[in-house]
């Protein structure tokens, strides 16, 4: 079978690290599949631009065949990066002709990864041309993520304009694959039918996380050996700080608690908000919250094992009924690290596993609480509470666990004649 999957923001792990498709790609392959991962060749994510020459052909990158789509530059949120989008779709398009001229096979299956989701219209014209199968991967709910995070009016014409391509998607996908496990609640009453939803979240490879862990940078070292000498609870973030990953709610610990504050946070990488949370932690006096660089995915899995807490925090949204499905929370599960999470509303894999302690988000004398908790614990108690997570990711989110799901998905949709 001939499966392609079209993702605006694919990259292979030389130009960024490995994701979703290049992941679900190597499990396809090694279960005989053929696989065609189609990206664009400029986006945020990226580490580096794709080069001119050879876009529209593919080209293999660790065993994954890629083909890179031309879009052009932009920086920020944007309106180049909406004609980044933009772009990226029409090339879609173009594949048609890459086919007719055997540049590539025809697809079975086209796989439309809603990175954004104005894929979804190009990849279904092209399916319909070539006689194949449509899933429509749902990474976030677009475009409610705009008007409940981002703060867009619900009838902005960019929210009505995307609305009806998500209608058009549930209404006409052969299948819809959300990464999010109680998507129908929203789905449904949009056009879905219960026998065309499929479950198939974000997962962990288990082989990442062997042999020799990578240093850390000095710094970094340096500041966790000596936060833990002075016995406070090492509590480690990895990750973007934006809008959507809440750090904020960390600053209202100033005022929560009294005494003395066992417990320090180490937050690791970068994002829009990063110097404002910098700025407003000084005035709040918030000394325990200590912030560091972006590093590298194989330092960030060293940063996670040897941190006493990671921590992963969401916004109070109704949006998150419908489930959480982030790397780095599975992440922080295969560290074998316990998790402290806020989040509210969602079925919550720390509390199913026993992984940890979750919390409302927004609530710091509760937050104040869990980690006077988990510092009184002995490190047997906390290595017990990791040992449970890690458990449960390997077995409910390894990728290949997952790849077969959506192999298994895939057969269904060929052999049923859909």
């Amino acid at each position: 079978m001939v499966i392609w999957y079209v993702n605006h923001y694919a990259r292979p792990p030389s130009h960024g690290g490995s994701g979703r498709p290049n992941f679900l790609a190597r499990e396809l392959i090694k279960l005989g599949h053929r696989v065609l991962v189609v990206a664009a060749s400029h986006h945020h994510i990226r580490s580096e631009p794709v080069p001119e020459v050879g876009l529209y052909e593919p080209r293999e990158f660790d065993g994954v065949p890629f083909l890179f789509l031309p879009t052009r530059p932009y920086r920020g949120n944007t309106l180049r990066r909406y004609m980044n989008m933009q772009d990226f779709s029409r090339g879609v398009g173009g594949l048609l002709e890459s086919v007719k001229s055997g540049v590539v096979q025809a697809p079975d299956v086209m796989i439309a990864s809603s990175a954004h989701i104005f894929v979804y219209r190009p990849v279904r014209r092209v399916a319909r041309r070539l006689g194949a199968r449509v899933i429509f991967e749902v990474r976030d709910l677009w475009p409610l993520s705009l008007v409940e995070i981002a703060g867009l009016h619900p009838w902005h014409p960019a929210v009505k304009w995307m609305e009806r391509i998500e209608r058009e998607a549930y209404e006409t996908a052969d299948a819809v694959v959300s990464l999010l496990p109680n998507a129908m609640e929203h789905m449904g009453p949009r056009g879905l039918s219960a026998d065309r939803f499929h479950w198939i979240p974000n997962g962990v490879s288990a082989s990442e996380w062997q042999g020799e862990p990578a240093p850390l940078p000095t710094d970094l070292q340096s500041a966790m050996d000596r936060y833990r000498d002075l016995g406070k609870l090492v509590v480690v973030y990895t990750g973007a700080h934006g809008p959507p990953n809440a750090l904020d709610q960390l600053l209202d610990l100033a005022a929560a608690g009294s005494g003395h504050r066992p417990y320090q946070f180490l937050l690791i990488g970068d994002g829009i908000l990063k110097e404002s949370l910098q700025s407003e932690a000084r005035k709040r006096s918030a000394d325990f919250l200590s912030f560091f660089p972006p590093i590298s995915a194989s330092a960030a899995r060293s940063a996670m094992r040897q941190a006493d807490v990671c921590f992963i925090g969401w916004q109070d949204k109704p949006i998150y009924r419908c489930g959480i499905s982030a790397n780095k929370l599975f992440e922080y599960l295969m560290s074998g690290t316990p998790v402290l999470h806020a989040v509210s509303r969602c079925a919550d894999p720390v509390q199913i596993a026993g992984a940890g302690i979750s919390v409302p988000p927004y609530r710091p004398a509760e937050l104040d609480g869990a980690l006077r908790k988990l510092a009184a614990m002995t490190p047997a108690e906390r290595n017990a509470m990791g040992a449970r997570g890690r458990e449960y990711v390997l077995k409910h989110h390894e990728w290949s666990i997952l790849g077969r799901r959506y192999a298994e998905l895939c057969e269904r949709l060929i052999s049923a004649g859909v």
